[in-house]
């Protein structure tokens, strides 16, 4: 397991073992929490707001059926699946412009 010294301002450097395996880039977002005694860092991709709306729309257009057949567990479904599609289509936009 590789080791990493906290520097000036409380900087680290990610291990270039590790990077290459999650596919990370300059520019990407971490989410940094603390799990127990340890410090927990997760990739995340910030998605532009009106691009994902415009996307859930889209999806839930496609799904359209009468209101009273939609369960609130299944707008939620749609929505969650909508926002991931965005995600993924945001980080192959990402990959491909690298």
């Amino acid at each position: 397991m590789p080791l990493v010294k906290v520097k000036e301002k409380f900087q680290v450097t990610i291990p270039a073992s590790i990077r290459q395996q999650l596919g990370l880039k300059v520019g990407d977002v971490l989410e940094a929490e603390v799990e127990d005694d340890k410090i927990v860092l997760k990739p995340k991709i910030v998605l532009d707001r009106s691009e994902a709306l415009k996307k859930l729309f889209s999806v839930l257009e496609k799904n359209r059926k009468d209101l009273s057949e939609i369960s609130e567990d299944e707008v939620v479904q749609d929505a969650l699946e909508a926002i991931e599609e965005a995600r993924r289509e945001k980080q192959r936009k990402d990959h491909a412009e690298a």
